[in-house]
Parts: structure tokens; C-alpha cells; sequence
């Protein structure tokens, strides 16, 4: 169900709702939707992620430090000053596309990134800084480790590898059964559940994928995401590998089962505060789609 659906419903089916891709809403769209949160909750709806208190990208990174969770910070782009430690990228502070600038090493080459940025079109609102905090796995290996809160639930989810420091997907061919039998101990033992499910509290995120790395020893989460891809099992020459989605998928739909409201009859939105709240549909932002 999309959000441009929800917030026009009159009746809505009883079950577990999950308010996801919260950073891509526009502010009037996050406040409807907080009310919509409310609404659901005040008639006994099973809900998760109050739009009203989820920390997105910005919010998080600058809470995590001050937390003792992480080790590297993220400024606006108006923010630069001479705290901050190179070197650093350049990335949108909404959605997930990834940076925007390799790394850059001085303040010269973040003023012409920023620069380059805003003549081609990206508001200097939507920009942040964020200092680097990563290392190689193995020589030339670097690895991204995710993991989801489902609830009360934290459950380690798969690992990638690729050949340089932007670890989006993984790449094929390049981690070696060590790391596979590595990632399988990190699936079992979930060593890191504690550390995360703070940062999850921080987030106020109940729902939502984590990931994060390891430098100098310590966790350093990237971001937490309310509409995470969900992987599922496919075909993979290593049987360790295989093994790992196994575990993984079957440890994640144990935890969907325990958010599993039941059915029952719908509930009616009564006429009261969310739907004097709602705008005409000619005047309503549109929302993207999600899950």
C-alpha cells in the first residue's frame, strides 16, 4: 500500500502496518502520515515507524557520535568548518543513489564537489559531508555488513565484498571461502545485536535494515533503511554461501511471523483530525510508491 493510498482511506484491513521509505517524503506528506501513525494505533492497529519520531540520514549521524555509537560525523554543506576530518564525500541527504564524489582529500576539492553539485541542479539542502570510516576486510576487500531489526528482533543479514571502498552490491567472484565461513560465524553468533538495536532505538526505527562496517575494531553504522531490499535464496557456487541465506532467510521470516497481527474485521477512519488534516487530491504532492 502506498502512502497516496493510506492517507485517503476510509477503512483500512486489519493487520501489521509498516511505514517505510519515511525520507522520501516531503514535510507535508510526513506530517499527515504522523497522524496517520496515531490514527492507526488509537484504534488498536498493529504499527511500526512513527513518521513523527524516525531520525532520517542527517539526524542519525549526528546522533550516533554523540552516542558513543559511532566514530565519524556528517555536516551540511553549509556546515564546513575545520573539525571535520578528511577525507570525506559527498552524497544527498534523501534517497539512496550513493555519493556523489569519490573521496576528497582537503577543503578545496569538498568547495568544488559542493560547487559542481549545486550549478548542476542539487539544492545545497539536500547536500551533506560525511567523514570516511571504512577498511579493507582484506587487501583490496572491502565488506558491508547489514543487519535488520524486525521489532524487538535484531537478525544479521547477508554480507557484501567489492574491489573498492563504495560497497553498494557485492561483486562477484572476488571473497574466498575464509570469508564466507567468516560471514556464516557473524550470522550465527549476531555479535554486533546489542550496539545495533541501541542505534535502532536512537532511530527510532522498529522496522529497517542497518548497515554498517567495522574500522579500528568498532561498528560504524552508514545508515538504517525503512524500506530495505529483501533478499531472498538463489543459486551460488559456494556452499558455505548457501548455507548463510539459508540461515538468514529462515532466522528473518521467524521474526515476520512473531509481527503477524492476525486478521479481523477492518477499522474505520473516523472524520476527525487526520481528515481535516488531508488536502484536496488536485492539491495533494504526489508520494513515490513503496512497499
Amino acid at each position: 500500500m502506498g502512502y497516496d493510498r493510506l492517507l485517503r482511506a476510509n477503512w483500512l484491513r486489519r493487520a501489521t502496518y509498516v511505514f517505510a521509505d519515511i525520507d522520501r517524503l516531503g514535510f507535508w506528506d510526513l506530517e499527515i502520515a504522523a497522524h496517520a501513525y496515531l490514527e492507526m494505533k488509537r484504534l488498536g492497529l498493529s504499527v511500526w515507524n512513527n513518521p513523527a519520531k524516525v531520525k532520517t540520514r542527517y539526524a542519525l549521524l549526528r546522533a550516533l557520535p554523540r552516542a558513543g555509537l559511532n566514530d565519524f560525523n556528517i555536516y551540511r554543506a553549509d556546515e564546513i568548518n575545520p573539525s571535520i576530518r578528511f577525507p570525506v564525500f559527498l552524497r544527498k541527504n534523501q534517497l539512496h543513489d550513493g555519493p556523489l564524489t569519490d573521496l576528497l582529500h582537503c577543503v578545496r576539492e569538498l568547495e568544488n564537489a559542493i560547487a559542481t553539485a549545486v550549478n548542476s541542479g542539487t539544492p545545497m539542502e539536500n547536500l551533506v559531508v560525511i567523514e570516511f570510516a571504512a577498511e579493507p576486510v582484506q587487501p583490496g576487500i572491502y565488506r558491508k555488513l547489514s543487519a535488520y531489526r524486525i521489532g524487538d528482533v535484531i537478525v544479521s543479514a547477508m554480507s557484501f565484498h567489492k574491489a573498492g571502498w563504495l560497497v553498494k552490491i557485492g561483486q562477484l567472484g572476488l571473497a574466498g571461502e575464509d570469508l564466507y565461513r567468516d560471514e556464516l560465524k557473524l550470522l550465527q553468533t549476531n555479535p554486533f545485536a546489542e550496539h545495533l538495536k541501541k542505534a535502532f532505538e536512537i532511530a527510532g526505527i522498529e522496522y529497517g535494515r542497518a548497515d554498517f562496517g567495522i574500522y579500528k575494531g568498532r561498528v560504524q553504522i552508514y545508515e538504517i533503511n525503512t524500506n530495505p531490499f529483501i533478499g531472498g535464496l538463489f543459486p551460488h557456487p559456494s556452499a558455505i554461501r548457501q548455507e548463510s541465506m539459508r540461515l538468514c532467510w529462515d532466522k528473518y521470516l521467524e521474526a515476520l511471523r512473531v509481527l503477524d497481527s492476525g486478521g479481523g474485521w477492518p477499522v474505520r477512519l473516523p472524520n476527525g483530525t487526520l481528515q481535516r488534516r488531508r488536502v484536496r487530491a488536485n492539491l495533494f504532492v504526489r508520494t513515490r510508491k513503496t512497499a
